[in-house]
């Protein structure tokens, strides 16, 4: 039996992530096997968010695969394609689902912070003690972590609070972005909310997530053929005029020309392009995210291209390739590792 080259590796998972969160529970619950529907769920949007997303460690991955002699060139090959998804490699789920559990349990030796247990406690048993609540609100802005940025998200997404109150709430996980991110799109991805939770939707249009237009479209997709999700749903259009995605209108416009757009939803969308003007907004000095990952896409493709002079024996035209594309992105991670392997 071949040993995985990835055995061992270290994901960095941080001891108050949302995914080992979610993985003591359903351990707890007896349901940590890969034939279980959540678990395999939390499994393939972890390794969405703790690989395929962060460059550096997708880079350390290929490099690992790289120096193995046991790994295939085609797991290399997707592992390098950024836009690949890597959720149904076998040596990625064994290694990372391995890794999860090892990480769950070094942790466990970590004590949680009971300030921010203490302050979860207050906002879900006594939302309506005022002070108690201002308090409790305060001491988890003042906490940037993972843990006090999902309490904070839980909080919006539900009408518990005042108003100013849940305003307050709502700049505090604003200022913590992108901690609440994975909760928050673990938690939208299956459609089972009762009311669709716009506090979220608003605060991934504010912090710009590059996907914001893209989720906003699901839940139409999902929900405009329920006429219970009618009211929630023409709210939350109205989000996609302050999105500042310039593809925002062909995105709106690739969803109503599809067949299988249900009729609600099209009724919805017509209705945006119709009384809502998209902003077309362009950084031009390229910082943006959306302008960045079209830059990373396009070093990407620069990227796969050395590798195919390298893996041909042209040496010395791949190592012309990577130099001019470190020249355009110095820290380009993929660049970096093969340029010391030339």
């Amino acid at each position: 039996m071949k040993t995985n080259p990835l055995e061992n590796f270290d994901y960095r998972v941080e001891c108050d992530d949302f995914f080992l969160y979610e993985l003591a529970r359903l351990i707890e619950e007896d349901r940590a096997s890969l034939e279980d529907e959540e678990f395999r769920r939390l499994i393939d949007a972890g390794i969405h968010e703790h690989i395929e997303r962060p460059l550096e460690i997708r880079a350390d991955v290929a490099a690992r695969l790289r120096k193995s002699s046991g790994a295939s060139g085609r797991v290399l090959h997707v592992v390098e394609d950024i836009e690949a998804p890597l959720r149904d490699e076998p040596l990625i789920l064994e290694s990372y689902t391995a890794y999860l559990v090892r990480r769950l349990e070094q942790c466990a030796e970590e004590k949680p912070d009971e300030r921010i247990e203490a302050a979860a406690d207050l906002l879900l048993e006594s939302p309506e003690d005022r002070s108690g609540v201002e308090t409790a609100l305060d001491t988890l802005g003042s906490i940037r972590s993972a843990e006090s940025a999902r309490v904070l998200a839980f909080i919006i997404s539900e009408p518990m609070l005042e108003e100013d109150l849940e305003a307050r709430a709502y700049a505090h996980v604003r200022g913590m972005w992108p901690l609440p991110r994975p909760y928050i799109f673990y938690s939208l991805k299956p459609h089972t909310h009762e009311d669709i939770p716009f506090r979220w939707f608003q605060l991934l249009v504010d912090c710009e997530e590059p996907s914001a237009v893209d989720r906003v479209l699901e839940e139409v997709l999902a929900h405009g053929h329920q006429p219970d999700y009618r009211e929630d749903l023409l709210a939350l259009v109205e989000l996609l005029g302050q999105a500042r995605d310039p593809g925002t209108e062909d995105k709106i416009l690739q969803v109503l020309n599809s067949e299988d757009t249900p009729r609600g939803a099209r009724e919805i969308l017509e209705g945006v392009l119709k009384n809502t003007k998209t902003q077309r907004h362009k950084d031009t000095k390229g910082a943006d995210p959306w302008t960045n990952l079209e830059r990373l896409y396009a070093a990407n493709k620069k990227y796969l291209a050395a590798v195919k002079l390298f893996e041909s024996g042209r040496t010395a035209d791949a190592s012309r390739k990577l130099d001019e594309l470190l020249r355009d992105e110095p820290q380009y991670p993929f660049a970096l590792v093969l340029r010391r392997l030339i």
